[in-house]
């Protein structure tokens, strides 16, 4: 008897054994599904971050670059101006020279009114505005603006006075000052259209539109940066901002 008692008792059990296997599949496949959607959500996040991350780098390079693009125009007019200075100095040398063989003598106060024409090619106006240049790239935009507007009331026809200009209402962009931003790229535009900077601050007149909501006049802005500079980073950022304009809408 008590041996078959003990073989009897596995089949005893073996009906309820079976239902708690089928309960803890159950529930592991319900932990699963609850994985599943936890991960979903895990996922959601990370892409949301990942796009935050890259909108963030992608502001951090724009600023790099602006401030490179800085550089190289300072640079830019650093080497026009001892390009112009050379130039001249070896026209007014060759007139010597050729005056010189020829017999004719050169007044002396022609001779000093050259020398002082070469030795002072507008330094105030530069260093005045190298100075508030180098505030701007520090961000100190509040300062900046000051020396800028001060720049162009002396200088308002000076070799930097579109970059003054620009420079002036990118700080104003910068800012928050959207409006004001508006008034100087538009001033920018209509008196130096040949400037370098013009087409910068084409594209910068769309990006202010964006900012005010303007939509209809930030493309027609941007629609003209990429009719006129096609191919350029000046098109592919207009390109990238009417993108976020049909976004937007």
């Amino acid at each position: 008897m008590l041996v078959a008692s003990l073989v009897l008792a596995p089949l005893v059990l073996l009906p309820g054994t079976v239902g708690a296997q089928d309960d803890t599949v159950f529930a592991t496949q319900s932990q699963i599904r609850e994985l599943d959607r936890r991960l979903e959500r895990i996922e959601r996040v990370l892409d949301s971050s990942a796009m935050n991350e890259l909108l963030q780098a992608s502001e951090s390079l724009t600023r790099d670059l602006r401030e490179l693009r800085g550089e190289v125009e300072t640079l830019r007019h650093e080497v026009n101006r001892l390009s112009t200075r050379q130039r001249d100095q070896f026209r007014h040398l060759d007139e010597r020279v050729a005056s010189v063989e020829s017999g004719a003598t050169v007044p002396d106060s022609a001779s000093r009114d050259e020398v002082v024409e070469l030795d002072l090619p507008d330094a105030d106006e530069q260093a005045a505005y190298q100075t508030a240049f180098d505030d701007l790239m520090a961000g100190d935009y509040t300062t900046a603006m000051r020396k800028l507007e001060q720049f162009l009331e002396d200088y308002p026809d000076g070799s930097f006075a579109a970059n003054a200009w620009y420079w002036l209402a990118e700080a104003k962009y910068a800012s928050g000052e959207f409006e004001a931003a508006l008034e100087d790229f538009e001033r920018l535009r209509e008196d130096f259209p040949e400037s370098e900077k013009s087409g910068d601050a084409l594209l910068k007149i769309g990006y202010v539109h964006f900012e005010l909501e303007d939509f209809d006049a930030a493309r027609e802005a941007l629609e003209e940066v990429r009719a006129e500079y096609g191919g350029t980073t000046l098109d592919r950022l207009a390109r990238e901002r009417l993108q976020r304009i049909d976004q937007a809408q």
